[in-house]
């Protein structure tokens, strides 16, 4: 590998004939400087151009070289000088040392001899100079002036060359500038992305305001759509766009974040507040019940599965975080059935398409970044401080039976106790460095970019970092010629909060009482003696300094690509991506004795994974264009295939805790495990785009997909799509002045899902039972199992209002995915369970459907005096429902049995993964309430007794469903929806005279939060069990009897149930009191950027450009929800594998929390 990026390196140092490959042999000794450049000229051909009497004060020459090039040999010439030297094509100029221009223009405007008085004896060799040298040095001239545009707005950053010449500036942030030119002759060449390029004669004139037209041409901007380019003002699908200009106004360490709240239909919410920690992109709702749901990455033609990105190993690791966001020149999303349906089986829930950034042509620019924030703890929540702990121990004594310890009987005599919150949370630092590299000639160009990040978490023991390099060349070898490579490498280290303890949740459950440390330094622990078990927290300070939890991953990701022009408007092209993988984790625990909690036996456990992916892609494109039809007809043929291999050992009993070697475990504790796999696809595709007159535009797309996931005769998927766009602003009768831009879409197609990363169909595979290993039977097999599909109707409009100053899009889809691929479970006794059980088998028994929209809205609100305000605004909405399954009566469950069975369910006629629990009817209020109501029964189904000990007042009054005077499991319903009825972003820019500033919000609407974490933190009779409890846990009820004889409570405003571990189940069951409302408004990115005047920074040499920025993420939040953070995404729990994530579960999630930044960016 080594060796051919070396190869592939050398083939693109192409570098012709010039200053670089002339060599100069001199050996001079005491000679003056006119002999020497006469030696250098007739070896090099090069001629000097200087003025005589500038040689007079210089020093002799002593001069040895063999066979150096010409520029070290003239930097040798020159060294101790007062003279420098530039190069002008053939020509070596010869000036005045420091006599430049404050733009760097080599002209002697400054010499000590005005051009005036110079005689033709006064110049150096002249007889094979070309006129603008000697001109330039005879004649210069100073020119200064302003560029607007048609509305006398000032252009930043307009290029000025001078016709002919390689010299040249750019307009400040005012749009002025000044240039220093050869003479009255010169002609000045002004560019600018988005308009009319203008040639301006010099003249006599001193001053030159120019003034650009708009390019309409150039305004067609071109975006990168699947497997090619194409204008945006051409597409006939639904895509959205984030360009390196959006994401630099924003605070970012991952891409994910890049897209947040700027995307319509694209709903990003962060797993975990880990550094470095997985990230969910749902496109367009849920499209599957057993995949994944997300999208596809593209990255420079590298194909990343979703699921992978937003999950890992675990929801708090993301294998796409080792992509720097600075590095980025566009993000696309693929929306649409015609955009994606290209990508065939991979893209049924969207395709977004990464494309890093490039060199481009003319002298090297340097960029280096630096950027430092500081992390700030999470607002804590209000848990009981040692006081409020005792007074509940007390009270709970005085119920419960048991004598209150002694030191609880005074609680005013006792301080706050352990701020465990305190504790855990600190904040912390982030620092950032960033450096790149661009340029090249007409031949070559190249983008080289390295990054440093170190981000300590805001949890204590936990951390991220990643450093990495990218390389980006593109060269041209001949006209009908290109080649181009991108070769990327990261390493992210993640230290990770310990997840089988959950110091999160500790921190919050642990009662105060303990001490972070005894007085003889030991760990404080909780007291077997006070109520403590096996379910009590553990000291999670002690957890997370004894404990490690380290993820290292490596990353590879390269492609080389060839273009050739077989004839004009035919074009071949061939590229080959891979992307390789290696993981290696570090999960050790020590010995260690931490009050109740004690483990005898240190374990390491050591896991090892490499993946490894490729495909090669040919494609031959042909564009035609005859009057007003326009054609572009593209074939390719794709090959892929990816590996992945792991295995993971463990081992207990070491010696000692200060060694991390699983040799020094005790070998007869040794386990150890391994597995690998393997898939390929073989792909044709095709798309035809027919445009006529830029107003009625067809586009179609087919691709064929082959996989091993299913049997011989359903191997090869088909997917379809076409889509037309109707532009009505283009058509002669449109005449509405107002309208400068509308445009009518409709789409339809197909795509796919193979159901994984392969084997679904395979009924083999290797494994050991007690009495056989080998390659054994896993699965019950599917002949005739099909591909999953999703077809998708969209209708969009385009519309652009006052000049484009309004511009606003909006589609509506359809989307119905039919033959959901799920195992279908077989009875146990078809060998299903038990020693040497089978897998059942995968079969397509459903169907779901999902609808939905996105709109956004662009606007130019000011832009006039220099000030511009911007606002961009989208909000969406999707909303999915299981249309069948094997039976009407069928359900798909996830359960994690350690939260007390908590159950998330998709059923026919509702959305997936809705939370499954009881309703809650409020406490009971008297004896005769639950006397009259009904209540939960004993193993003989026989109704329960009221009394203390069973059913009484306090306790929770759950909701009789189907009326039969009973609560059992007939009466579980559905209790909550993580998904949200609406998401949103706005997004507002200020410019003004350098200054930016930007405000970015996100919001979403309607999806629910189960707070589990809550639910236990209120249970006041887990104050036996030393935990901690919610300040409100305080108003429990409590049951009194009245002067009537009668029971009630004492407060029964309170909606918190009575201390009692009854068999009611006050706190066991999983009920609608935990459903929150997530939604919220958060201010996720605010930045003030200044850059420096291109006026102030044209004063000295090195520094090109400077921006300094302040910003801030994640610093108001407006929400009803009680946890730390409502930024819920999925939660991996210990019995949950990837793909079987609970969705809107927060379980002590490691919470966003502000961070504040400064930045700093210079350009050389």
């Amino acid at each position: 590998m080594k060796l051919t990026a070396l190869l592939f390196l050398v083939a693109f140092m192409q570098v012709s004939a010039g200053v670089y490959s002339q060599t100069v042999r001199l050996n001079e000794n005491n000679s003056g400087l006119e002999k020497v450049f006469n030696e250098i000229r007739k070896q090099t051909g090069y001629n000097f151009l200087y003025n005589n009497r500038l040689l007079k004060n210089t020093l002799p020459v002593n001069i040895r070289v063999n066979g150096e090039e010409l520029k070290s040999v003239l930097d040798r010439v020159f060294e101790n000088q007062p003279l420098s030297y530039s190069i002008i094509d053939k020509t070596i100029v010869v000036k005045k040392r420091k006599a430049t221009t404050a733009n760097n223009v080599p002209v002697n405007a400054q010499s000590s001899l005005p051009a005036s008085t110079l005689t033709k004896s006064d110049i150096g060799p002249t007889s094979l100079l070309s006129n603008k040298v000697s001109g330039y040095l005879l004649t210069a001239v100073d020119v200064s002036g302003k560029v607007t545009d048609e509305k006398g707005e000032p252009l930043p950053g307009v290029s000025i060359v001078i016709k002919g010449l390689p010299q040249g500036t750019t307009t400040s942030a005012d749009g002025r500038f000044s240039l220093s030119v050869p003479g009255t002759s010169s002609v000045l060449i002004f560019s600018f992305v988005g308009y009319l390029p203008k040639e301006v004669p010099v003249g006599n004139k001193s001053v030159l305001d120019v003034t650009l037209l708009v390019d309409t041409k150039a305004l067609e901007e071109v975006v990168v759509v699947g497997y090619g380019q194409m204008k945006r003002a051409d597409l006939t699908t639904a895509q959205t766009s984030v360009s390196a200009k959006d994401i630099g106004r924003t605070v970012n360490t991952t891409i994910e974040q890049a897209i947040q709240g700027r995307a319509a239909g694209v709903y990003v919410t962060q797993n975990s507040g880990q550094p470095g920690g997985g990230i969910s992109v749902n496109i367009r709702g849920v499209n599957s019940i057993s995949g994944s749901n997300e999208p596809l990455y593209v990255v420079d033609g590298v194909q990343i599965p979703g699921q992978s990105v937003a999950y890992g190993s675990q929801s708090s690791s993301n294998p796409l975080a080792g992509l720097n966001p600075a590095d980025i020149e566009s993000i696309e999303v693929l929306q649409g059935p015609s955009a994606t349906a290209i990508y065939g089986s991979r893209a049924t829930n969207g395709v977004l398409i990464v494309t890093t950034k490039r060199g481009k042509s003319g002298d090297t620019k340097i960029s280096y970044g630096y950027q430092y924030s500081l992390q700030t703890a999470p607002e804590p929540l209000g848990v009981m401080n040692l006081q409020q702990y005792a007074q509940m121990v007390g009270e709970y004594h005085q119920l419960a039976g048991g004598n209150t310890p002694t030191e609880f009987l005074d609680p005013s005599l006792l301080g706050t106790g352990t701020d465990w919150q305190k504790e855990l949370f600190k904040s912390a630092p982030m620092n950032k460095h960033q450096l790149s590299l661009s340029g090249g000639n007409d031949k070559t160009t190249y983008y080289l970019s390295g990054e440093y990040l170190k981000q300590d978490g805001v949890a204590l023991g936990s951390g991220f970092n990643r450093y990495g390099f990218r390389l980006n060349l593109d060269n041209k070898p001949r006209k009908w010629a290109s080649l181009g490579a991108n070769l990327s490498f990261n390493q992210t280290n993640d230290n990770l909060t310990t997840s089988q303890e959950n110091v999160i949740a500790s921190a919050l459950q642990l009662t105060p009482q303990v001490p972070v440390k005894n007085l003889d330094g030991s760990w404080g622990g909780g007291d077997l003696n006070n109520g403590a078990n096996q379910f009590a927290p553990v000291n999670p300070i002690a957890i997370a300094n004894l404990t490690t939890n380290k993820l290292l991953r490596r990353q590879f990701l390269g492609g080389l690509n060839l273009g050739i022009e077989i004839v004009k408007g035919l074009n071949f092209r061939s590229s080959f991506n891979t992307n390789i993988g290696y993981s290696n984790s570090t999960y050790y625990i020590p010995t260690y004795s931490i009050g109740w909690a004690k483990n005898v036996a240190a374990s390491l456990t050591n896991g090892t994974g490499v993946n490894t992916y490729w495909n090669w892609n040919q494609l031959l494109e042909y564009v035609k264009s005859f009057g007003k039809h326009n054609i572009n007809v593209m074939v390719s043929h794709e090959a892929q295939e990816s590996g992945w291999k792991n295995v993971g050992a463990t081992r207990t009993g070491f010696l000692t805790n200060d060694i991390f070697d699983l040799a020094a475990g005790d070998a007869l504790t040794s386990s150890n495990s391994g597995g690998s796999g393997n898939w390929a696809m073989e792909s044709y595709l095709g798309r035809l785009n027919y445009n006529y007159g830029d107003k009625y535009i067809v586009m179609g797309t087919v691709r064929r997909d082959g996989s091993a996931n299913f049997g011989k005769d359903n191997k090869w998927g088909f997917f379809p799509s076409v889509s037309a766009a109707w532009r009505v602003s283009q058509e002669a009768f449109f005449h509405v002045p107002a309208i400068s831009e509308l445009k009518l879409r409709f789409e339809t197609g197909i795509t796919g899902n193979q159901g994984g990363s392969g084997g679904i169909y395979s009924p083999m595979g290797t494994g050991a039972t007690p009495t056989s290993t080998g390659f054994l039977p896993t699965k019950y097999s599917n002949p005739g199992l099909q591909w999953e599909e999703t077809k998708t109707n969209n209708f969009g409009i385009n519309v652009g209002l006052l000049d484009n100053r309004i511009q606003f899009e909006l589609d509506y889809y359809i989307k119905n995915t039919d033959n959901l691929l799920m195992e279908k479970p077989l009875p146990w006794y078809m060998g299903t369970n038990g020693t040497g059980a089978v897998g059942s088998p995968t079969v397509n028994i459903g169907a779901l459907q999902n609808k939905g929209f996105g709109f956004t809205i662009n606007t130019t609100n000011i832009n006039r005096g220099g000030f511009k305000w911007e606002t961009s605004f989208n909000v969406s909405s999707f909303k999915t429902k299981i249309k069948s399954f094997y039976s009407e009566s069928a359900f798909v469950d996830r359960t994690s049995w350690w939260m007390q069975d908590w159950t998330q369910r998709s059923e026919v006629g509702k959305a997936p993964w809705l939370f499954r629990g009881y309703q809650e009817e409020g406490l009971f209020q008297s004896v005769a309430e639950i006397d009259a109501s009904a209540v939960p029964v004993d193993n003989n189904g026989n109704r329960l007794p009221t009394n203390v000990d069973n059913i009484w007042v306090g306790d929770v009054k759950f909701k009789d469903l189907n009326g039969d005077g009973k609560i059992d499991e007939n009466d579980l319903t559905s209790i909550g929806n993580p998904w949200p009825k609406m998401f949103a972003g706005l997004t507002n820019t200020f410019s003004y005279k350098g200054f930016d500033l930007s405000l970015l919000f996100t919001s979403t609407y309607g999806n629910d939060i189960y707070n589990y974490l809550g639910k236990l933190n209120t249970n006041a009779s887990n104050i036996n069990l030393s935990r901690n409890l919610l300040v409100h846990a305080m108003d429990y009820a409590k049951p009194i009897t009245n002067e009537s004889g009668e029971v009630v409570l004492a407060n029964p405003g309170t909606d918190v149930a009575r201390i009692s571990n009854g068999p009611n189940g006050n706190f066991t069951r999983h009920t609608d009191k935990w459903v929150e409302d997530g939604s919220f408004i958060r201010l996720k990115n605010v930045s003030l950027t200044y850059n420096v005047p291109a006026a102030f920074m044209s004063k000295q040499k090195i520094v090109r450009g400077a921006r300094v920025s302040f910003g801030a993420q994640n610093v108001l939040t407006f929400t009803k929800y009680t946890g730390f953070d409502p930024e819920v995404g999925a939660y991996v729990s210990r019995d949950a594998s990837p793909g079987n994530q609970a969705i809107g579960l927060d379980y002590g999630r490691y919470p966003l929390t502000p961070v504040y930044t400064f930045s700093l960016g210079l350009d050389f």
